[in-house]
């Protein structure tokens, strides 16, 4: 990769992201949820691994930004929860947390599937009083 592709890369990744934003930021401030195939179909993201990843930047963001951000509110078409990966991450809360490989089951327990409402009605409540953040 030359230096210029590996800019020109970074520029349109960090657009993506922008962009995802602020469509995640309408979805939480209409009260909604927003589909993992949405978002891998509106993005070109042709695996789930970059999804997650561009997910966690733009939660990195609002996270420094002092807001919840979004995990929670994107979510598979058949459950309308977030899948098993939605609890490897560093942010769950201990009891919850899942080893890796237990990422790739989508049956969440009683337990995984109340925190997560809560995440939920988190979001949402912050993203509806907090009409002054931008989407872009």
């Amino acid at each position: 990769m030359t230096p210029r592709s590996k800019v020109r890369r970074t520029l349109v990744r960090k657009e993506v992201i922008e962009r995802m934003r602020g469509e995640l930021l309408e979805a939480a401030r209409s009260g909604e949820v927003m589909t993992y195939g949405h978002l891998m179909q509106r993005y070109r993201f042709s695996r789930g691994r970059a999804l997650s990843r561009a997910i966690g930047e733009v939660d990195v963001m609002e996270s420094r930004e002092g807001a919840p951000g979004f995990a929670a509110i994107i979510v598979r078409k058949d459950t309308r929860l977030p899948g098993g990966g939605f609890f490897v991450g560093p942010d769950i809360p201990r009891a919850l947390t899942r080893r890796a490989e237990r990422g790739c089951d989508p049956r969440l327990t009683r337990d995984e599937e109340s925190y997560v409402r809560r995440e939920q009605k988190t979001i949402w409540e912050f993203y509806s009083r907090d009409r002054r953040r931008s989407s872009g």
